[in-house]
């Protein structure tokens, strides 16, 4: 279906002509408000990009207001764009490749106040040749240019960062959607203030326990978990989408439940698990890392907390394991809207269609990592350089890294994961194979099916 209505060869033509000089997002601003007047090129090519959006609104059952109602955030216009010029430049791919990730988590600075025993990039001090304010600004302009939809700053503290605000409010006023990760311990009223006013609009708060003593022994600072609740309460009174990110290992395991109904008594927006990935100082309790039936079991019970919450609190995971379970559940029951859609449709035909279109491991595909002196990623959690953006462009990077073109290729996986049936829906966490292995094609041995290679009609009954 994708490939009749946006993939077919007359649609990607003129879509390439579009997607220079943000033509292509000036338009769709045109369709969410029809009041909006355009260019004379831009009104050439509306009725031909309107009629592309309305036949892949109907193939998916989208009602007209629906998808207009959508387009009226400017980060959903950037976010089509961003797949409109993946399929123009490389056709219908599964998963879909895209000429700019998705999002950028930028590790901003490795100053910290915490000591946190999960750190992936070993936080603590501020590197001697972090990126000056001046780079910074720089490398966001070429994000834009591209573009990349939303910057996800983190560390180490971002807050910590000298002029963090400024660079903030510098992303904010190029369009993007500009999210904070962080601790929570700093952000008191004022800061909550400054943050709003820099243009952030998501604060992730990470939470490992819904207790002083589990979350400070993890944090490695007693007083962590007061500051970081006020530090949630005081984003959430600004306004700001709030988020509680907890790294769930068996040091945790056994206060998901509490720690969900803490984010319900916070009013938060949404309860994020994070995959435990054992680099940086996670390599030190790596013998806490959830066993497959753990992960299998934990997973299946936030899938069931977000369809009862739904309306209440989002509940994600970050384990590409969850979109595959998603996806069986929707299949049992022949109905659902499942969270990368926003609409259900017909979940055998064209759920399952989207789902290996744009699901899974996301890393250098979706998304990448910088860092504080200006080195690219594939995933914060994959300590790989593939470029230095002080000697190239990102787009140079992105589109020319042979580690990350072999990373959007699941054709050569290792393991079940180069055999499972879900392995465009899933593919795996790259990063946790290449902790485990060294191997990004490896298997990630947090999957059931990965250790005990079960057909899924043995462990689930679903044929």
């Amino acid at each position: 279906m994708l490939r009749a209505t946006v993939g077919n060869p007359l649609s990607r033509f003129f879509i390439k002509r579009l997607v220079t000089k943000k033509r292509l997002e000036k338009i769709l601003e045109k369709y969410a408000n029809p009041e909006i007047k355009l260019g004379f090129v831009c009104s050439l090519y509306y009725p031909l990009v309107k009629a592309i959006i309305d036949s892949g609104a109907r193939a998916f059952g989208v009602p007209e207001e629906k998808m207009k109602n959508f387009f009226q955030e400017r980060i959903h216009r950037r976010g089509l764009c961003s797949v409109l010029k993946g399929i123009a430049h490389y056709g219908i791919t599964k998963p879909q490749n895209l000429l700019a990730p998705f999002l950028v988590v930028w590790d901003i600075t490795y100053a910290c106040n915490l000591k946190c025993k999960h750190c992936y990039s070993n936080a603590g001090k501020k590197l001697k040749n972090e990126l000056s304010d001046e780079e910074v600004k720089r490398i966001i302009d070429e994000l834009d240019e591209i573009g990349v939809v939303a910057i996800a700053f983190s560390g180490g503290e971002p807050l910590v960062r000298k002029n963090f605000f400024e660079i903030a409010r510098y992303a904010s006023s190029k369009g993007f959607y500009v999210a904070v990760a962080t601790n929570g311990t700093m952000i008191t009223q004022e800061v909550a203030r400054k943050m709003k006013e820099s243009g952030i609009r998501y604060v992730e708060v990470s939470l490992d326990g819904a207790s002083p003593e589990t979350h400070d022994s993890f944090r490695g600072i007693e007083g962590a978990f007061e500051k970081a609740i006020e530090g949630i309460k005081n984003a959430k009174e600004q306004g700001m989408m709030t988020a509680i990110a907890t790294t769930i290992t068996t040091h945790n395991y056994h206060e998901v439940k509490d720690l969900i109904e803490l984010a319900l008594k916070l009013r938060v927006d949404r309860f994020i698990h994070f995959n435990f990935i054992p680099t940086g100082r996670g390599e030190k309790i790596v013998n806490e890392d959830l066993t497959p039936e753990e992960r299998e079991r934990l997973l299946r019970f936030l899938y069931k907390k977000s369809k009862e919450l739904k309306g209440r609190l989002q509940v994600f995971s970050t384990a590409p394991q969850y979109a595959r379970i998603a996806l069986q559940e929707a299949l049992k029951r022949g109905e659902g809207e499942i969270s990368f859609t926003f609409y259900g449709g017909n979940v055998k035909n064209r759920t399952i269609e989207i789902a290996e279109f744009i699901s899974g491991c996301g890393a250098g595909r979706m998304y990448c990592g910088i860092t504080p002196d200006g080195k690219v990623k594939p995933c914060v959690f994959m300590p790989i350089i593939v470029g230095d953006l002080r000697e190239k462009s990102f787009s140079e990077i992105w589109n020319n890294s042979e580690i990350l073109k072999s990373l959007r290729d699941r054709s050569d996986l290792k393991g079940h994961c180069g055999t499972c049936r879900y392995k465009y829906v899933c593919g795996g966490c790259r990063s946790r194979a290449y902790a485990y292995f060294g191997d990004i094609k490896g298997y990630d041995p947090g999957c059931i099916y990965n250790e005990k290679n079960l057909k899924e009609e043995e462990v689930y009954g679903i044929h």
